[in-house]
């Protein structure tokens, strides 16, 4: 075998296509956009996934209710609200455990 050349039966070298369950190539437009990493928002409500921003949404229900759907399936990580006006941070919290302003220096 030749570096340039792959064998027929090599599953990695198969190239396979993927669409969406439903079919649709087009994205929602209810999706929530996903905030450049070197950027912090200026406005709206980010989630922060251990520390890192990943997701942006319109309202603080919105970004509270993704993180709760997020820390139910994943109990060890940390979930943080971003409110990006008042550049503040709350911490995502399961059921029965107090939800807590975090304080950050900027």
């Amino acid at each position: 075998m030749t570096s340039g050349t792959k064998k027929a039966n090599d599953p990695l070298a198969k190239n396979v296509a993927t669409t969406p369950k439903n079919g649709s190539t087009e994205v929602s437009a209810t999706r929530p956009k996903n905030p450049s990493a070197n950027l912090m928002p200026t406005e709206g409500y980010a989630l922060e996934i251990d520390g890192k921003l990943k997701t942006d949404y319109q309202t603080s229900d919105q970004a509270m209710k993704a993180g709760l759907e997020l820390k139910k399936k994943f109990p060890h990580i940390q979930v943080v609200v971003f409110d990006a006006k008042e550049r503040t941070r709350t911490l995502v919290s399961l059921p029965g455990q107090a939800a807590t302003k975090i304080e950050a220096a900027l």
